[in-house]
């Protein structure tokens, strides 16, 4: 056996043994083939891991994995570091990710010691693993499921009748993020407001803001808040906790993001006047004339619908 396949073979053995280690102390099935080293987040709902920082997740497709940062996962693998050293000391997060459009609702984690508090952690995960199976198939356990299920008072089965307020908290404060830069935005521009919340890779100390289309004309013109992939990380990972998020949210600049054309511009008063161009779908429709049985002549106004109805007819 030459040096590279001893290697290879050495840090297969690691990387199992750390998967097994990991996956009996959670009370879940974890491979290692579920173990991704990476140092890229997945889409916008969870951040790129950091060292000693690994993510261990609920995938929307079943299974539970980990996401762990590249030299994390090099120490276990070359035995710099035991499965059993690293699991104890790491600080762990857990959550999930669950995708579906949304930020918030498609992505969390949070940190928790899953050595010292492993009870915990396997009763949530079995009930999370439930509800991400609800949440991408709609499958509600039977009766026969629950009661192999060695869960007592569960919230989500419709036989235990459990509460969630007995249940691991899922304290997501960039909620709070939003809702204060909403109440700053729509003070300080009147008739606005924000809807909708992403992150990339956008300066920390800035808030971009991108038009979402205007569709009623009861409805506010809205923006849909970018927001740094960083920032959002230190909140999930409860390194960044304001007393005073209203004051929290004054120290960042707004700015206005065209998407399609990924142009930033600072936000004036001529570029908010101006940023919904093209997506304002209530405006008056222009109008033409028609003539109505030979009578006068008579103004009509052209809804959106009919005129796009009118081209895909003329093109047949």
């Amino acid at each position: 056996m030459n040096t590279t396949e001893k290697t290879a073979n050495t840090t297969n053995i690691n990387i199992d043994l750390f998967a097994k280690e990991i996956g009996q102390l959670v009370g879940q099935n974890i491979k290692a083939e579920n173990i991704h080293p990476t140092a890229e987040g997945r889409y916008f709902y969870t951040q790129a891991p950091k060292p000693g920082a690994p993510e261990l997740l609920h995938h929307y497709r079943g299974p539970f994995f980990i996401d762990i940062h590249p030299d994390d996962f090099e120490r276990i693998s070359f035995g710099d570091v035991s499965a059993i050293e690293y699991i104890q000391s790491a600080n762990w997060l857990i959550g999930y990710y669950w995708g579906g459009g949304s930020m918030i609702g498609g992505g969390f984690y949070q940190p928790f010691d899953i050595v010292g508090r492993s009870d915990e952690v396997r009763r949530y995960f079995r009930i999370l693993s439930c509800r991400g199976n609800k949440r991408s198939s709609g499958y509600t356990p039977n009766e026969g499921f629950c009661a192999n299920c060695p869960i007592q008072d569960c919230p989500v089965s419709c036989y235990k009748h459990g509460t969630w307020e007995n249940e691991l908290s899922e304290e997501d404060s960039r909620l709070d993020l939003f809702k204060a830069l909403n109440k700053r935005f729509e003070q300080e521009n009147p008739g606005y407001s924000l809807q909708g919340f992403t992150s990339g890779k956008i300066p920390d100390n800035e808030i971009w803001l991108s038009p979402n289309g205007h569709c009623s004309e009861k409805e506010p013109f809205t923006f849909t808040v970018h927001a740094s992939n960083a920032l959002i990380q230190s909140l999930l990972m409860h390194e960044t906790n304001p007393e005073d998020w209203d004051k929290y949210v004054e120290g960042f600049q707004f700015r206005i993001f065209h998407q399609i054309e990924r142009v930033v511009v600072d936000l004036t008063k001529d570029t908010l006047a101006t940023a919904f161009e093209g997506l304002d779908y209530v405006k008056k429709a222009p109008m033409k004339h028609v003539h109505v049985s030979g009578e006068e002549e008579i103004e009509e106004k052209v809804s959106l619908t009919t005129r796009v109805v009118n081209f895909f007819k003329n093109m047949f």
